[in-house]
């Protein structure tokens, strides 16, 4: 069964029309059928179809059935993530996208060793649009920057920031409110600055994940695991 994303202005006449490139990855990669049924998101609804054209870089599905998005967490999840060199930052885009992670915001820390061009972003929104379909997402989360830290703070004022960091000595558990969304800020392979962490710990809160020190593609995986688990 085939999941993916469409407009709104794709849904007509009891019917979803999925053309260009995403009809004829449909078509040609997936290579669906006619007959065939699948789920098409738009505007916080699941559309079940069962397609009845499939022709060239053209799909058309009949809607049979549809309800509201499954698959999102009560608890919204944001990530401030230090660039990291490739393949390490595209596989928390695909990761994070994975376990609920709602939106990402790239941060060229000081330690940050990669320095993506302004290109890097379509890849990281292709990535995460991939992802969401894979795990039957009800939406495809944003991918934002890469920015300076102060900027991405800005992304997140007013939600409670939880800062990875292996020598803070609060548990992530203990930190939890209860808050209905919660921004997490995971530094480079080198960590945050002395400066940085005093401008984070400002903003938030210093929590660790235990006593294992995990590599910062993972961290944020793990953690954000555990997040969209609450309330």
């Amino acid at each position: 069964m085939f999941w993916t994303f469409v407009e709104p202005a794709q849904v007509a006449d009891g019917r979803v029309t999925i053309r260009g490139p995403q009809g004829h990855h449909l078509a040609r990669v997936l290579r669906v059928h006619r007959g065939e049924r699948g789920v098409a998101v738009a505007a916080g609804r699941e559309y079940e179809l069962e397609l009845v054209e499939v022709e060239g870089g053209r799909v058309v599905g009949r809607i049979v059935g549809d309800r509201p998005v499954q698959g999102e967490a009560r608890t919204a999840v944001a990530l401030l993530q230090a660039v990291l060199p490739n393949p390490d930052f595209d596989a928390v885009i695909e990761g994070g996208t994975a376990v609920g992670i709602r939106r990402f915001v790239a941060v060229q820390a000081e330690r940050s060793v990669a320095r993506p061009p302004a290109a890097r972003l379509t890849r990281w929104q292709v990535i995460a649009g991939s992802a969401a379909e894979q795990s039957h997402r009800g939406e495809v989360p944003e991918v934002i920057g890469p920015m300076p830290l102060t900027d991405a703070l800005g992304q997140v004022a007013g939600t409670r920031l939880l800062v990875l960091e292996p020598t803070a000595t609060v548990p992530l558990l203990d930190a939890l409110d209860g808050s209905p969304a919660y921004a997490m800020a995971v530094g480079p392979e080198g960590g945050w600055t002395d400066h940085e962490l005093s401008v984070l710990r400002e903003r938030g809160v210093a929590v660790n994940l235990g006593p294992r020190i995990l590599r910062a593609r993972l961290a944020p995986i793990v953690a954000a695991a555990i997040l969209v688990q609450q309330r």
